[in-house]
Protein backbone atom coordinates (compact mmCIF):
# COMPACT_ATOMS: atom_id res chain seq x y z
CA UNK A 1 0.00 0.00 0.00
CA UNK A 2 1.49 3.13 -0.87
CA UNK A 3 0.82 6.80 0.20
CA UNK A 4 -1.11 7.24 -3.30
CA UNK A 5 -3.46 4.51 -2.74
CA UNK A 6 -7.01 5.51 -2.11
CA UNK A 7 -8.05 4.49 1.28
CA UNK A 8 -11.60 3.62 2.23
CA UNK A 9 -11.05 3.38 6.06
CA UNK A 10 -8.72 3.90 8.72
CA UNK A 11 -8.88 2.10 11.74
CA UNK A 12 -7.54 4.89 14.75
CA UNK A 13 -6.08 3.01 17.88
CA UNK A 14 -4.41 4.93 20.14
CA UNK A 15 -2.56 2.92 22.38
CA UNK A 16 -0.59 3.64 25.82
CA UNK A 17 0.40 0.66 27.89
CA UNK A 18 -1.15 -1.64 25.78
CA UNK A 19 0.55 -4.87 25.99
CA UNK A 20 -1.71 -7.57 28.08
CA UNK A 21 -4.37 -7.03 24.87
CA UNK A 22 -2.30 -5.51 22.10
CA UNK A 23 -1.71 -8.19 19.71
CA UNK A 24 -5.10 -9.80 20.18
CA UNK A 25 -6.48 -6.60 19.06
CA UNK A 26 -4.10 -5.90 15.96
CA UNK A 27 -4.85 -9.24 14.93
CA UNK A 28 -8.66 -8.62 15.05
CA UNK A 29 -8.38 -5.47 12.51
CA UNK A 30 -6.07 -7.45 10.36
CA UNK A 31 -7.82 -10.29 9.43
CA UNK A 32 -10.73 -8.83 8.76
CA UNK A 33 -13.24 -9.56 5.69
CA UNK A 34 -12.72 -5.72 4.61
CA UNK A 35 -9.13 -5.04 3.52
CA UNK A 36 -8.85 -1.89 2.29
CA UNK A 37 -7.88 0.11 5.35
CA UNK A 38 -5.28 1.12 7.27
CA UNK A 39 -4.64 0.37 10.77
CA UNK A 40 -3.22 3.98 11.99
CA UNK A 41 -1.60 3.20 15.67
CA UNK A 42 -0.82 5.93 17.93
CA UNK A 43 1.54 5.15 20.57
CA UNK A 44 1.00 8.03 23.01
CA UNK A 45 4.61 7.17 25.21
CA UNK A 46 4.10 3.98 26.45
CA UNK A 47 6.82 2.17 28.69
CA UNK A 48 5.47 -1.53 28.44
CA UNK A 49 6.14 -3.90 25.66
CA UNK A 50 3.59 -2.04 23.42
CA UNK A 51 6.13 -0.46 21.08
CA UNK A 52 7.58 -3.59 20.36
CA UNK A 53 4.07 -5.74 19.87
CA UNK A 54 3.49 -3.08 17.46
CA UNK A 55 6.99 -3.81 15.69
CA UNK A 56 6.47 -7.70 15.73
CA UNK A 57 3.72 -7.32 12.90
CA UNK A 58 4.85 -7.12 9.19
CA UNK A 59 1.78 -5.61 7.79
CA UNK A 60 2.01 -2.56 4.75
CA UNK A 61 -1.56 -1.52 6.24
CA UNK A 62 -0.52 -0.49 9.43
CA UNK A 63 0.73 3.13 9.91
CA UNK A 64 2.97 3.87 12.94
CA UNK A 65 3.07 6.85 15.11
CA UNK A 66 5.48 6.51 18.10
CA UNK A 67 5.30 9.52 20.45
CA UNK A 68 8.30 9.42 23.12
CA UNK A 69 6.06 11.21 25.26
CA UNK A 70 2.31 10.87 26.55
CA UNK A 71 0.40 13.31 25.64
CA UNK A 72 -3.23 11.83 26.65
CA UNK A 73 -5.91 10.32 24.92
CA UNK A 74 -7.23 13.19 23.07
CA UNK A 75 -4.52 14.84 22.14
CA UNK A 76 -3.64 11.49 20.24
CA UNK A 77 -7.26 11.03 18.81
CA UNK A 78 -6.82 14.32 17.12
CA UNK A 79 -3.29 13.15 16.01
CA UNK A 80 -4.65 10.33 14.37
CA UNK A 81 -7.37 12.40 12.76
CA UNK A 82 -4.99 14.80 11.33
CA UNK A 83 -2.85 11.55 9.89
CA UNK A 84 -5.91 9.57 8.63
CA UNK A 85 -6.36 8.95 5.16
CA UNK A 86 -9.75 6.94 5.03
CA UNK A 87 -13.20 8.34 3.43
CA UNK A 88 -14.33 6.78 6.88
CA UNK A 89 -12.62 6.96 10.37
CA UNK A 90 -13.56 3.60 12.74
CA UNK A 91 -12.06 3.86 15.91
CA UNK A 92 -10.57 0.51 17.91
CA UNK A 93 -8.82 0.29 21.37
CA UNK A 94 -6.19 -1.46 22.00
CA UNK A 95 -7.67 -3.86 25.01
CA UNK A 96 -10.62 -4.79 22.54
CA UNK A 97 -11.51 -7.00 20.01
CA UNK A 98 -13.32 -6.58 16.51
CA UNK A 99 -15.68 -9.09 14.99
CA UNK A 100 -13.95 -10.51 11.72
CA UNK A 101 -16.64 -8.61 9.52
CA UNK A 102 -17.06 -5.15 11.36
CA UNK A 103 -15.46 -3.05 8.91
CA UNK A 104 -17.16 -4.71 5.99
CA UNK A 105 -20.39 -4.52 8.18
CA UNK A 106 -19.82 -0.72 9.07
CA UNK A 107 -18.14 0.38 5.51
CA UNK A 108 -21.09 -0.83 3.38
CA UNK A 109 -23.60 0.32 5.16
CA UNK A 110 -22.34 4.16 5.05
CA UNK A 111 -21.09 3.60 1.68
CA UNK A 112 -24.97 2.68 0.29
CA UNK A 113 -26.64 5.13 3.10
CA UNK A 114 -24.74 8.37 2.12
CA UNK A 115 -27.10 10.25 4.78
CA UNK A 116 -25.62 9.02 7.80
CA UNK A 117 -22.64 10.24 9.25
CA UNK A 118 -22.07 8.30 11.94
CA UNK A 119 -22.48 4.44 12.42
CA UNK A 120 -22.24 2.55 16.10
CA UNK A 121 -22.62 -1.08 16.78
CA UNK A 122 -23.91 -3.20 20.11
CA UNK A 123 -20.91 -5.24 21.63
CA UNK A 124 -20.61 -8.16 23.51
CA UNK A 125 -18.45 -7.18 27.18
CA UNK A 126 -15.63 -9.27 28.21
CA UNK A 127 -13.47 -9.67 31.48
CA UNK A 128 -9.56 -9.37 31.73
CA UNK A 129 -9.65 -12.96 30.83
CA UNK A 130 -11.56 -12.42 28.06
CA UNK A 131 -14.78 -14.70 29.01
CA UNK A 132 -18.06 -12.69 27.56
CA UNK A 133 -19.97 -11.64 31.02
CA UNK A 134 -22.58 -9.62 29.32
CA UNK A 135 -24.54 -7.98 25.97
CA UNK A 136 -24.38 -4.15 25.78
CA UNK A 137 -27.42 -3.22 23.54
CA UNK A 138 -27.48 0.40 22.08
CA UNK A 139 -30.93 1.55 20.64
CA UNK A 140 -30.62 1.15 16.16
CA UNK A 141 -33.97 3.48 15.55
CA UNK A 142 -32.24 6.43 13.96
CA UNK A 143 -35.12 8.80 16.20
CA UNK A 144 -34.24 6.72 18.97
CA UNK A 145 -30.13 7.02 19.10
CA UNK A 146 -30.73 10.75 19.20
CA UNK A 147 -32.99 10.94 21.74
CA UNK A 148 -30.91 8.60 23.88
CA UNK A 149 -28.01 10.96 23.08
CA UNK A 150 -29.99 14.20 25.22
CA UNK A 151 -29.48 12.18 28.27
CA UNK A 152 -26.38 9.64 27.70
CA UNK A 153 -23.99 8.48 24.95
CA UNK A 154 -25.67 6.30 22.78
CA UNK A 155 -22.62 5.33 21.26
CA UNK A 156 -20.01 2.47 22.40
CA UNK A 157 -16.89 4.75 21.62
CA UNK A 158 -14.80 2.45 20.01
CA UNK A 159 -17.65 0.35 17.82
CA UNK A 160 -18.36 3.54 15.75
CA UNK A 161 -17.41 4.52 12.16
CA UNK A 162 -18.07 7.89 10.62
CA UNK A 163 -17.42 9.95 7.67
CA UNK A 164 -13.85 11.65 7.87
CA UNK A 165 -14.39 14.68 6.77
CA UNK A 166 -17.41 15.20 9.66
CA UNK A 167 -15.12 13.63 12.81
CA UNK A 168 -12.05 15.83 11.16
CA UNK A 169 -14.84 19.52 11.13
CA UNK A 170 -15.57 18.70 15.29
CA UNK A 171 -13.00 16.68 16.45
CA UNK A 172 -12.47 15.79 20.09
CA UNK A 173 -12.60 18.77 22.27
CA UNK A 174 -9.24 18.69 25.41
CA UNK A 175 -11.90 21.18 27.49
CA UNK A 176 -13.70 17.88 27.57
CA UNK A 177 -11.48 15.31 28.33
CA UNK A 178 -12.95 11.91 29.81
CA UNK A 179 -16.29 12.39 28.25
CA UNK A 180 -14.51 14.00 25.11
CA UNK A 181 -16.45 10.95 22.67
CA UNK A 182 -20.13 12.35 24.11
CA UNK A 183 -19.98 15.65 23.26
CA UNK A 184 -17.84 14.75 20.10
CA UNK A 185 -21.27 12.50 19.30
CA UNK A 186 -23.83 14.31 20.57
CA UNK A 187 -22.21 17.61 17.71
CA UNK A 188 -22.62 14.90 15.14
CA UNK A 189 -26.28 13.76 16.28
CA UNK A 190 -27.59 17.29 16.34
CA UNK A 191 -25.99 18.09 12.94
CA UNK A 192 -26.35 14.58 11.02
CA UNK A 193 -28.20 11.81 10.39
CA UNK A 194 -26.72 8.69 13.15
CA UNK A 195 -27.53 5.38 13.72
CA UNK A 196 -26.76 2.12 15.34
CA UNK A 197 -26.38 -0.96 13.58
CA UNK A 198 -28.20 -4.32 14.97
CA UNK A 199 -24.98 -6.13 15.45
CA UNK A 200 -22.23 -7.46 18.28
CA UNK A 201 -19.07 -5.06 16.10
CA UNK A 202 -16.52 -5.32 19.25
CA UNK A 203 -16.00 -7.66 22.59
CA UNK A 204 -15.34 -5.10 24.91
CA UNK A 205 -13.23 -5.08 27.16
CA UNK A 206 -14.42 -4.34 31.06
CA UNK A 207 -11.44 -3.32 33.86
CA UNK A 208 -11.79 -3.59 37.42
CA UNK A 209 -9.46 -0.32 37.46
CA UNK A 210 -11.46 2.20 39.38
CA UNK A 211 -11.02 5.98 37.63
CA UNK A 212 -9.14 8.09 40.64
CA UNK A 213 -11.54 10.94 41.89
CA UNK A 214 -9.89 13.96 40.08
CA UNK A 215 -10.35 12.19 36.61
CA UNK A 216 -14.24 11.35 37.89
CA UNK A 217 -14.56 14.93 38.66
CA UNK A 218 -13.39 16.39 35.42
CA UNK A 219 -15.54 13.03 33.65
CA UNK A 220 -18.46 15.04 35.34
CA UNK A 221 -17.72 18.39 34.27
CA UNK A 222 -17.25 17.37 31.13
CA UNK A 223 -20.63 15.68 30.90
CA UNK A 224 -22.49 18.70 32.53
CA UNK A 225 -20.91 20.78 29.82
CA UNK A 226 -22.18 18.66 27.25
CA UNK A 227 -25.58 18.81 28.79
CA UNK A 228 -26.00 22.38 28.45
CA UNK A 229 -24.69 22.00 24.89
CA UNK A 230 -27.99 19.67 23.96
CA UNK A 231 -30.01 21.01 26.10
CA UNK A 232 -29.39 24.21 24.81
CA UNK A 233 -31.54 23.23 21.17
CA UNK A 234 -34.63 23.28 23.56
CA UNK A 235 -33.97 25.65 25.97
CA UNK A 236 -32.75 29.73 25.52
CA UNK A 237 -31.35 29.51 28.85
CA UNK A 238 -29.99 26.85 30.47
CA UNK A 239 -29.79 27.36 34.13
CA UNK A 240 -27.53 25.48 36.97
CA UNK A 241 -30.29 24.12 38.38
CA UNK A 242 -31.64 22.68 35.08
CA UNK A 243 -28.24 21.05 34.76
CA UNK A 244 -28.12 19.35 37.81
CA UNK A 245 -31.50 17.80 37.08
CA UNK A 246 -30.25 16.80 33.88
CA UNK A 247 -27.20 15.05 35.35
CA UNK A 248 -29.11 13.34 37.88
CA UNK A 249 -30.76 11.22 35.18
CA UNK A 250 -27.09 10.22 33.85
CA UNK A 251 -25.79 9.65 37.21
CA UNK A 252 -28.73 8.97 39.74
CA UNK A 253 -28.28 8.99 43.42
CA UNK A 254 -30.15 6.47 45.55
CA UNK A 255 -32.93 7.77 47.86
CA UNK A 256 -33.85 10.52 45.71
CA UNK A 257 -35.76 12.74 47.83
CA UNK A 258 -39.41 14.14 47.31
CA UNK A 259 -38.34 17.42 46.45
CA UNK A 260 -35.62 16.83 43.99
CA UNK A 261 -38.15 13.99 42.13
CA UNK A 262 -40.54 16.83 41.85
CA UNK A 263 -37.92 18.91 40.29
CA UNK A 264 -36.78 15.76 37.76
CA UNK A 265 -40.52 15.65 36.52
CA UNK A 266 -40.82 19.40 36.07
CA UNK A 267 -37.37 19.46 34.12
CA UNK A 268 -38.65 16.65 32.22
CA UNK A 269 -41.87 18.00 31.27
CA UNK A 270 -40.13 20.81 30.27
CA UNK A 271 -37.87 19.20 27.78
CA UNK A 272 -41.20 17.77 26.39
CA UNK A 273 -43.01 20.97 26.05
CA UNK A 274 -40.28 22.51 24.39
CA UNK A 275 -39.34 19.63 22.09
CA UNK A 276 -42.91 20.27 21.14
CA UNK A 277 -42.83 23.77 20.25
CA UNK A 278 -38.94 23.03 18.57
CA UNK A 279 -39.27 19.63 17.37
CA UNK A 280 -35.90 19.17 17.46
CA UNK A 281 -36.28 15.21 18.25
CA UNK A 282 -38.89 13.03 16.69
CA UNK A 283 -41.49 13.40 19.03
CA UNK A 284 -42.41 9.81 20.04
CA UNK A 285 -39.00 8.66 20.27
CA UNK A 286 -38.44 11.33 22.45
CA UNK A 287 -41.21 11.25 24.78
CA UNK A 288 -40.67 7.51 25.06
CA UNK A 289 -37.08 8.33 26.45
CA UNK A 290 -38.81 10.81 28.63
CA UNK A 291 -40.62 8.63 30.51
CA UNK A 292 -37.84 5.99 30.86
CA UNK A 293 -35.84 8.72 32.25
CA UNK A 294 -39.01 9.13 34.60
CA UNK A 295 -39.43 5.49 35.48
CA UNK A 296 -35.96 5.21 36.58
CA UNK A 297 -35.60 8.04 39.02
CA UNK A 298 -38.91 6.60 40.88
CA UNK A 299 -37.36 3.47 41.40
CA UNK A 300 -34.51 5.17 43.05
CA UNK A 301 -36.49 7.98 44.82
CA UNK A 302 -38.29 7.70 47.91
CA UNK A 303 -41.19 9.10 46.99
CA UNK A 304 -44.65 7.21 48.46
CA UNK A 305 -47.02 5.62 45.73
CA UNK A 306 -44.44 5.16 43.26
CA UNK A 307 -46.94 3.52 40.75
CA UNK A 308 -49.59 6.37 41.26
CA UNK A 309 -47.06 9.16 40.54
CA UNK A 310 -45.71 7.32 37.64
CA UNK A 311 -49.24 6.97 35.47
CA UNK A 312 -50.40 10.16 37.12
CA UNK A 313 -47.43 12.06 35.20
CA UNK A 314 -48.19 14.13 32.18
CA UNK A 315 -45.23 12.47 31.16
CA UNK A 316 -47.31 9.11 30.94
CA UNK A 317 -49.19 7.85 27.80
CA UNK A 318 -51.33 4.56 27.73
CA UNK A 319 -49.34 3.66 24.37
CA UNK A 320 -46.21 3.84 25.79
CA UNK A 321 -47.53 1.13 28.43
CA UNK A 322 -44.74 -1.03 29.35
CA UNK A 323 -46.59 -4.13 31.98
CA UNK A 324 -43.07 -4.68 33.52
CA UNK A 325 -42.73 -1.08 34.58
CA UNK A 326 -45.79 -1.09 36.20
CA UNK A 327 -44.86 -4.51 37.69
CA UNK A 328 -41.58 -3.45 39.13
CA UNK A 329 -42.84 0.16 40.63
CA UNK A 330 -46.09 -1.56 42.51
CA UNK A 331 -43.73 -3.65 44.53
CA UNK A 332 -40.94 -1.04 44.66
Amino acid sequence: MTKDTPIDVTVLMPVFNGELYLKEAMESILNQTFSNFELLIINDGSSDSSHEIICSFDDDRIVYINNETNQGIVAALNEGLRLSRGKYIARMDADDMASLDRLEVQYRFLAKNTGYKLCGTNAIAINSEGKETAKIRRPHIPARVKALQLFRNAFIHPTIMADAEVMKSFGYAKAYEYAEDYLLFSQIAMHHKVINLNYNGIKYRIHNESISAKKRNEMVQSEIKTERYLLSFLFNEVSDQTLNDHHLLLRPKQNIDAAQTHSIEAHLLSIKNANREKQIFEVNALEKQLLKEWYEILKKSMQAKKLNSFISSDLFSFRMFNLKQFIKLLFA
